[in-house]
């Protein structure tokens, strides 16, 4: 239901399945673009909270963690999406993947998320 009501308005949009990290670099490469995202906007559930925190190591567990089922979309920054969505970052000209929280950038973890093995 959500996909379907951001489909006309959004540039691009997939599911997080994977960890946010590697599929919003998916995305950005796809569309010849950057990403930066704020591990600060990131949405934590109180589950999440409760088993690691909300520091930045428990939010970097959490954005290269699969299995989120989350839809990742493009939407111009004037914009308001037609659902309740949270803007955790921007897609800008340029290429790479970068992070940022309220102590400046964050370097970027060794994994940013579940990679398939190939021919699967």
């Amino acid at each position: 239901t959500e996909g379907r009501a951001l489909g006309p308005v959004v540039h691009a949009m997939m599911d997080v399945s994977d960890g946010l990290l590697i599929d919003a670099d998916r995305m950005a490469r796809a569309s010849g673009l950057s990403v930066s995202i704020d591990l600060d906007a990131v949405p934590l559930s109180v589950e999440a909270c409760a088993f690691g925190g909300d520091d930045r190591a428990a939010r970097l567990t959490a954005v290269t963690a699969g299995d989120d089922y989350q839809l990742l979309f493009a939407l111009p920054p004037e914009q308001t999406p037609p659902i309740a969505a949270t803007r955790i970052g921007l897609f800008a000209p340029g290429e790479g993947l970068s992070l940022t929280d309220a102590n400046g950038p964050v370097p970027l973890p060794a994994s940013l998320g579940f990679e398939h093995a190939p021919g699967r």
